[in-house]
């Protein structure tokens, strides 16, 4: 009975044929490969953009170097006139100065020529002395 006793108090002694259990893993199954395309997207969007925002600056920088290279252009044909101006009433201040032209001024204005001129003299002892013969102005 004591054989029979040990086998009932309920320890259970591993059976030898039979293994024991082992954990599960967890079951594995696929998943959809990430789309590229998600993660490059606002990239690719940037990037465009600033190729975008770039090309017009670039052509609004152009469009206003042209314009102001045309507007240099119009000064300097403006400078050469004005540099051509300058030169003709230099030229017409030097005709208008020299003594023919005043000669020919005077006279319509109604100026006579002076005649000839007699100078006085004071001496240190406060003599006068007149040399020369005056002669009234219009009188040769």
């Amino acid at each position: 009975m004591a054989a029979a006793g040990t086998a009932r108090t309920g320890t259970a002694e591993p059976n030898s044929t039979r293994p024991a259990p082992r954990p599960q893993p967890p079951a594995l199954r696929l998943l959809p490969a990430p789309s590229p395309t998600l993660r490059r997207g606002p990239f690719i969007v940037l990037v465009l953009a600033l190729v975008i925002v770039g090309t017009i600056g670039l052509l609004v920088l152009n469009t206003i170097i042209a314009a102001d290279s045309f507007r240099a252009e119009q000064l300097v044909q403006r400078n050469a006139e004005l540099a051509v101006t300058e030169q003709e009433l230099q030229r017409q201040v030097a005709e208008g100065l020299a003594p023919e032209a005043l000669a020919a001024a005077a006279r319509e204005l109604g100026m006579i020529p002076a005649g000839q001129p007699a100078f006085v003299i004071i001496g240190p002892d406060g003599s006068i002395v007149i040399q020369g013969t005056p002669a009234p102005a219009g009188v040769r």
